[in-house]
């Protein structure tokens, strides 16, 4: 009997665990709603609070969870850090003039990225498997690059592998954060071919669609971690 019940409290416990975790993430879901539903036009300032909102959502979701639960993981606390990154990236890419510092601003979000993720384990092979992807990546785009762009592309791609290597290493829960790592490559791949290139067909829907799914991914697997510290 005593067994019988801790099984019905656990499993009590989980399902509002559940539901905590999606009422914490429906700020996302909804802003991401009305981000597809009113696609308005680029640039104004009004799209660009729109586009920031859900990112923005899943930095006060990973919040949400620190502070119910008393304690930041250093893995959620960084991710909320690239979130907040991100959210300036964001802006910054509704103007095309601002394009540069929008790729800066991501690429400080995929080093607290990395920084949350960690060297262990190594796994030296997958390593060289995903340098391989990075350096087909950029033999497709070094055609369109010139000047700064060459070594900036460069540098950021190999910034967007590494995460992915480091997401990939490590075992469940962190399976979401490796699908949201590879959504992230397959959006700003596209994003690329259209920025550098050539216009790319419904450029703007792929990149939305991919990249929102990949910052859930993230923020989700980073909200399993169990926490290891107290933040004051």
């Amino acid at each position: 009997m005593d067994l019988l019940a801790t099984d019905a409290r656990h499993r009590r416990g989980m399902a509002a665990d559940a539901t905590s975790r999606f009422l914490t993430l429906l700020p996302f879901l909804v802003s991401c709603v009305l981000y597809f539903a009113l696609w308005l036009q680029e640039p104004s300032w009004l799209s660009t609070c729109v586009k920031t909102l859900p990112v923005l959502s899943l930095s006060f979701f990973l919040w949400a969870q620190g502070l119910k639960e008393g304690a930041w993981t250093p893995l959620a606390y960084w991710v909320c850090q690239g979130l907040l990154c991100s959210s300036v990236g964001d802006a910054c890419l509704v103007w095309p003039q601002l394009f540069p510092l929008g790729m800066a601003a991501f690429a400080l979000a995929h080093t607290c990225y990395l920084w949350a993720l960690g060297l262990r384990p190594l796994l030296p092979l997958l390593a060289l498997a995903l340098a391989l992807v990075w350096v087909g990546g950029y033999r497709l785009l070094s055609p369109c690059l010139k000047g700064p762009s060459v070594p900036a592309v460069g540098g950021y791609g190999a910034l967007l592998v590494a995460v992915a290597w480091r997401a990939l290493a490590h075992p469940a829960p962190h399976l979401a954060l490796a699908a949201g790592s590879l959504f992230f490559i397959a959006s700003d791949l596209v994003l690329a071919l259209d920025h550098f290139c050539a216009p790319v067909p419904h450029v703007h829907l792929l990149v939305m669609a991919t990249y929102y799914t990949a910052q859930f991914l993230i923020a989700v697997g980073a909200s399993l971690a169990t926490p290891h510290h107290k933040e004051s």
